[in-house]
């Protein structure tokens, strides 16, 4: 089933319908507790649940002795009330039998502790130990539900490096100097000049003789030795989870196969998503304990998720306040379950499932509430996902096949710039922070905006903003520039193109590769430590704009204009912001850092210079379209009821009545029209 389209923020999820669901766990329950939940499912307007992704010890209570006759009765149970399952590989917890047999395979943190059983994710991916036994239950579970029609699906392990992203055990150890062996092609000298290793005195004579980089044993790493080990780790888990992969694909083609996260040192634009059908992202927005910011969290996180892969799947909405021991969120108020849900499926969701169906009495997530309370009476969170249920019949397959409208971009999606960064962060804001400045203006002020990589396709977008990315390929420049020459508003941030593929300061001047196409080069820069004892201000268009984080003063080509100046210090008059035409197009540099009101200052001229126009301010407006239909989406989340005007002729999907001069929306309210 596995699709052959590249990834792309445009990309529909492979889905032959719009599955709608609940993380199951019949293991927790006895038999008459468990025994309504089919029917309360099918009422409810389910049509999948997800199974089994902590269940090993239940499927192999000893090595080699394979029980699923406890899943066969549930998938038949269920899948007669009309709800079909996907599996999950259970690796995120291995039995206690294999730890005890193995200790080799527990992880081990940058401290050299290593990991204990009692919870989970301790097993490293790197183990051959561990990856034999994950390839042994794969191919068990998949082996035996080969056959079963009510199987469409599954989702490997469950979330890679949610808790702990890296290890430094001995299995780690080989496995790095053999990745370092192959990406080096079997020459130790080719990695010492890529590393630098004259530095420091850090030449090394052998592969086998490169360890994990640690921080701190006894000072700072090599940003190029770390970088490389983030790219192993990035490696190492997708291999791993390709092994689980090509036994599910090999018994049984009609399957999808997904995975859920997102978390770090993983390169979910890479090998990793290419393996899968789609992505999965489990979106949590009541992590956010302000609910004024709530909303806006959960929209740029699902624009990030878009970016690395396109439309995805759900496989845990939140359904009710979550808690562990140092937290306990919110419980959602009445409608706000609802509008989470649908904020998702605006933003890319083909497919949605809630965590969880019913919530647990015991474990460390014990208070991890779902769509039942510990009582299994339902109350009104299960009525309002009856109610998403009910509307789903008629959104859920509008939506397949369409992609998520952006007139507005901000570079994201990109592994290699994250992991720089944290190399080498200098105390400076993380690229995703200067992302969420920019794309955040965007969203309040109701631009379509989204995050797209450079590489993807920016047919449609009008206006780009690439934010402080140091490691910027050479190789996206010219397909950059042919966007710009074809109308397209191109904003650079400052820092951007200064580091290479290495993670090595670039030998040009900088903005490095950007250089020719910018018309700049920086004559010097510097972090600004604390702004208020030597304050810089930007002076642009009659305002005054104050700086924080760093600064740039730009050299200018000919044909480059300064579109700001600096005001302080020696800086003063001396170009901070500059503008370049390049065919039909603008390239503009910003030689500072994009906070909040440098973004708020300098972007309204460039979306008008971009041609962008605003939608529907005032409530979050999504279009979903293709060549055939779109579906606008409005979503409030004030506390007041919105009236918007002129909104598109069409028919909600929602009510089933067309629209008129006026569409009238509740707190929490959510309309999704179809347009005629």
């Amino acid at each position: 089933m596995k699709t052959t389209l590249p990834l792309s923020h445009k990309r529909p999820a492979n889905f032959s319908r719009f599955w709608f669901g609940a993380a199951y766990y019949p293991e927790h329950w006895d038999e008459a507790t468990r025994a309504d939940d089919p029917a309360r499912m099918k009422a409810a307007g389910f049509n999948v649940v997800r199974l089994a992704e902590f269940s090993w010890d239940l499927m192999e209570p000893r090595e080699g002795q394979y029980d699923f006759s406890f899943y066969d009765e549930q998938i038949a149970r269920l899948g007669q009330a009309g709800v079909s399952t996907i599996l999950c590989t259970p690796t995120a917890a291995p039995p206690r039998w294999l730890t005890v047999q193995h200790p080799e395979i527990l992880r081990v943190n940058a401290a050299g502790v290593r990991m204990q059983h009692g919870s989970r994710q301790q097993a490293c991916v790197s183990s051959p130990v561990f990856r034999d036994y994950s390839r042994r239950i794969t191919q068990a579970m998949a082996g035996h539900f080969r056959d079963n029609p009510q199987v469409v699906g599954w989702q490997t392990d469950n979330e890679f490096y949610c808790h702990i992203d890296e290890c430094h055990c001995p299995a780690c150890q080989q496995a790095f100097g053999e990745f370092l062996r192959q990406k080096f092609g079997d020459d130790i000298g080719a990695l010492n000049r890529a590393w630098g290793t004259a530095f420091w005195a850090l030449t090394f004579g052998s592969f086998a003789a490169v360890l994990t980089p640690r921080r701190d044993q006894p000072t700072y790493p090599n940003p190029a030795h770390e970088l490389d080990f983030k790219r192993f780790l990035t490696a190492t888990v997708t291999e791993f989870q390709r092994e689980q992969v090509t036994i599910l694909r090999a018994e049984q083609s009609r399957w999808f196969v997904t995975h859920n996260g997102l978390f770090n040192n993983i390169d979910y634009r890479g090998e990793f998503t290419r393996d899968l059908d789609m992505l999965g992202y489990d979106c949590y927005p009541m992590f956010h304990f302000n609910p004024a910011e709530r909303a806006y969290s959960q929209a740029f996180n699902l624009d990030q998720t878009r970016a690395w892969s396109g439309n995805f799947i759900i496989p845990e909405q939140q359904s009710g306040p979550g808690g562990q021991q140092p937290y306990f969120h919110s419980n959602p108020e009445p409608g706000e379950l609802r509008k989470m849900t649908y904020v998702s499926i605006a933003r890319g969701a083909d497919s949605l499932l809630y965590f969880r169906w019913r919530t647990c009495r015991f474990g460390a997530e014990e208070y991890w509430c779902g769509i039942l309370d510990h009582d299994s009476v339902p109350r009104r969170r299960y009525a309002e996902v009856q109610q998403v249920g009910e509307e789903l019949q008629r959104v859920g397959p509008a939506v397949l096949g369409t992609h998520v409208r952006v007139d507005v971009a901000v570079a994201g999606g990109d592994f290699v710039n994250n992991a720089a960064h944290d190399t080498l962060p200098f105390g400076l804001p993380h690229p995703r922070h200067m992302s969420v400045n920019l794309h955040r203006h965007f969203y309040e002020r109701g631009y379509a905006v989204g995050l797209v990589h450079p590489t993807d396709d920016l047919a449609d977008v009008k206006l780009f903003c690439v934010p402080h990315w140091v490691v910027f390929d050479p190789a996206w420049v010219t397909p950059l520039r042919r966007w710009v020459e074809a109308g397209g508003v191109l904003v650079i941030g400052a820092r951007t193109a200064t580091r290479d593929a290495n993670n090595n300061v670039v030998a040009e001047t900088i903005p490095g590769s950007l250089r020719e196409l910018a018309g700049v080069t920086v004559e010097e820069y510097g972090k600004q430590n604390l702004p208020a004892a030597r304050p810089l201000r930007l002076t642009l268009t009659g305002k005054s704009v104050p700086t924080d984080h760093w600064y740039e003063w730009l050299q200018l080509d000919r044909d480059t204009k300064p579109l700001a100046k600096w005001k302080g210090r020696h800086l003063t008059g001396k170009v901070a912001v500059s503008t370049r035409r390049v065919g039909k197009g603008q390239v503009i540099y910003v030689g500072t850092y994009f906070t909040q009101p440098v973004a708020d200052a300098l972007l309204p001229a460039l979306t008008k210079l971009a041609g962008v126009k605003s939608l529907w301010p005032g409530v979050e407006v999504v279009c979903r379209q293709n060549a055939e239909k779109r579906l606008w989406f409005f979503i409030n989340h004030q506390e007041r009821t919105v009236t918007i005007k002129q909104p598109p002729r069409g028919v909600d999907l929602i009510t089933g009545k067309k629209t008129g001069k006026t569409l009238a929306l509740r707190p929490n309210d959510i309309a999704v029209v179809q347009a005629t």
